[in-house]
């Protein structure tokens, strides 16, 4: 997809998150091939950390302070909310017992893919259709 200049750092840094989600459902489903993703809990758990560490709370905050003035307040509101809703998921996962673990880390792994297939699909769109180059 096309994107505007300024928006493609966060379009490809989604590209990173997609293939975060995939790892994630990969190893927590056992499957051999994960993409080189760790196939253990903990392992999972470290790759979700380091991702959020890396990569998505600067991905979020620069989201949110770039086009917080060019999209609708549903929209803002549901950017912080989801942004918000992974922080708390991975937050959790770090004392959950094998079985919350899990879920926490599948749960962190869908909502990644469908904020990030929201975000490409519908609200880069809009902001790039309201927004100058500036």
């Amino acid at each position: 997809m096309k994107r505007s200049r300024a928006l493609k750092p966060l379009s490809s840094e989604h590209h990173q998150a997609l293939l975060v989600s995939f790892q994630l459902k990969k190893g927590l489903a056992g499957h051999a091939e994960a993409a080189g993703a760790p196939k253990d809990l903990p392992g999972l758990l470290a790759l979700a950390r380091r991702f959020e560490e890396q990569i998505l709370k600067a991905h979020a905050r620069a989201e949110e302070e770039l086009l917080g003035k060019y999209i609708a307040a549903e929209d803002m509101a549901r950017l912080r909310s989801e942004h918000a809703e992974m922080a708390r998921l991975l937050e959790a996962a770090r004392t959950a017992g094998p079985l919350d673990l899990r879920a926490h880390l599948g749960a962190f792994a869908e909502l990644v893919e469908r904020h990030v297939r929201w975000e490409e699909r519908e609200l880069f769109p809009y902001a790039e259709g309201h927004a100058d180059e500036a």
